[in-house]
């Protein structure tokens, strides 16, 4: 075998395939060695990766960054028209209130005409309601004719508080000499998230020119499996080493969407360097389920399955050791084993995490 592969191991996986179809299962997982020198193994393009050590009870999940409810918004178009000015850029910090850019729009100027005339409306309707008053106390006109006033009076005022609402839920705010222009602001204090838009482009009604989000608390979106998710309460810890970050879990969802996947969402107490909107891996530490002070977590790639039973290849000095192993917990990018044989796994060890197929194969050959 050791010429085989020194000549082309290749060849060698393709026999090792078909010698695989013709051996018989093996009774009991258990350690193999596989004999490979650093010649073959860079031949077979064998790459190694540390392990490292499971803290108690960890499961492994993915979790999107966002921000709590109500502490983002987005900024859109009322009207269609044209941006003619930008006065925040991206990433900048901006107060309540404050610019964000300028638009133009002749459909914002016939609202606010429309909003004029009704304010010129109902005045001219209190100031009729105000003369047939007077007149009625002098009992010059029936009653009749007040009770008339009152409600053309009252239809021309809702009129107007309807048109008034109108823009003040464009967020226009009152012109300023040129009825089709008019500055979108910001509806809070935080930080610019997104810039959708550039000057001189044209946005049509509800078109989003910006995001922007207080991001001084952050949140983790974490999804699950079921069963996960019913072992796991309010008050449990999320770690994220890759951002040097925690957090605690405020609630956990009962039921599972579409993809039968359960959620969960937690408060961010050590920002560290989370970013809002970037999915990442998290480690979950459920109070419920007991620590295993044996279990690893090395790259999910590194762990391959083979007639119903997961292995990792452990560098040794001859080669690799195939050591069966039980997944704890898994996601896209690590895995957290714990061997199933009598010979534990040190804090030392290497695993293989490329050339798995060739490796597989050997450990085929050898069942």
């Amino acid at each position: 075998m050791s010429r085989l592969l020194k000549a082309f191991p290749f060849f060698l996986l393709a026999a090792q395939l078909q010698a695989f179809a013709q051996a018989p299962a093996a009774p009991a997982a258990s350690a193999k060695t596989l004999a490979l020198n650093a010649q073959q193994q860079a031949a077979l393009g064998i790459q190694l990766a540390a392990l490292q050590p499971a803290m108690g009870g960890l499961w492994l999940a993915s979790a999107t960054v966002s921000v709590p409810p109500g502490k983002e918004v987005t900024v859109t178009a009322p009207y269609p028209g044209v941006v003619t000015r930008i006065d925040a850029g991206l990433g900048d910090t901006v107060q309540a209130g404050a610019a964000l850019a300028s638009w133009s729009s002749p459909m914002l100027a016939d609202a606010r005409r429309q909003s004029r005339e009704a304010q010129l409306e109902a005045q001219t309707a209190q100031a009729a309601l105000q003369r047939d008053q007077a007149l009625l106390a002098e009992g010059v006109i029936p009653a009749a004719r007040l009770q008339l006033s009152q409600n053309k009076f009252q239809a021309a005022e809702a009129v107007r508080l309807a048109r008034e609402a109108e823009l003040r839920s464009a967020g226009t705010g009152a012109p300023s000499g040129d009825y089709a222009s008019a500055t979108l602001r910001s509806p809070l204090t935080g930080s610019v998230v997104d810039v959708a838009v550039s000057v001189g482009q044209r946005v049509d009604t509800g078109a989003v020119l910006f995001r922007v989000a207080d991001t001084r608390q952050l949140q983790l979106d974490v999804v699950l499996s079921p069963d996960k998710a019913a072992q796991l309460k309010a008050g449990d810890t999320v770690s994220v080493p890759s951002r040097a970050a925690k957090a605690v879990l405020l609630g956990v969802s009962r039921g599972v969407d579409a993809t039968q996947q359960a959620k969960a969402r937690a408060r961010v107490t050590v920002p560290g360097s989370l970013k809002a909107g970037e999915v990442l891996s998290v480690q979950l530490h459920p109070s419920l389920v007991s620590p295993n002070s044996a279990a690893w977590q090395v790259p999910a790639r590194a762990v391959v399955l083979q007639q119903g039973q997961s292995w990792v290849f452990v560098a040794t000095a001859k080669g690799f050791d195939a050591t069966p192993v039980r997944v704890l917990s898994s996601n896209d990018d690590q895995s957290v084993i714990q061997p199933t044989t009598q010979t534990p796994l040190q804090a030392s060890s290497r695993v293989a995490v490329t050339g798995l197929a060739s490796l597989r194969a050997l450990l085929q050959q050898g069942e």
